[in-house]
């Protein structure tokens, strides 16, 4: 039987979404501050809450998917817009070209996830979500599978 979707973290995701867009879009100092102390850890939290438990017993399966589902379209997304960049300067979008020495760090730093490019700045919350989750699925894991060889060796008598 599927799950049934739960809606309230739709409307939970959206109303962060919502204040967030708010706050970039130009909002009163003491909105912001209010707004920045909790949209960004409730995105984490919701991120969290959904990670499914498959994951503690499939780790490899788990990092995967996620690296697929973040990493993926970061590093696609990245490059496109750093291969772009010397097209935006000629259009006066960006004030300096790249040069192929910095065109080749940086493409090592977007594959390694440590850079990214100036017109992809809220891509900082992909490199975040991926490793916070990666993370979280490996301690996760050791934990659960410590759990269970702990409870072997007590039903087992050790």
């Amino acid at each position: 039987m599927k799950k049934k979707r739960d809606l309230s973290l739709d409307i939970a995701k959206g109303i962060c979404i919502s204040l967030m867009v708010l706050c970039h879009a130009g909002c009163p100092g003491w909105l912001s501050r209010f707004v920045y102390m909790f949209h960004m850890p409730c995105f984490f939290f919701i991120s969290g809450y959904l990670l499914s438990d498959r994951y503690l017993i499939e780790a490899k399966s788990g990092i995967c998917k996620k690296l697929k589902g973040y990493y993926s379209p970061f590093v696609k997304w990245t490059l496109i817009f750093l291969f772009l960049h010397n097209v935006f300067t000629y259009l006066h979008i960006y004030e300096t070209s790249y040069t192929w020495q910095e065109t080749t760090i940086r493409i090592l730093r977007i594959i390694t996830m440590t850079g990214g490019e100036q017109l992809l700045g809220g891509y900082w919350f992909l490199i975040s979500l991926t490793w916070a989750s990666i993370g979280s699925i490996l301690i996760l894991s050791f934990l659960h599978n410590k759990s269970l060889l702990t409870n072997i060796y007590i039903m087992g008598g050790g």
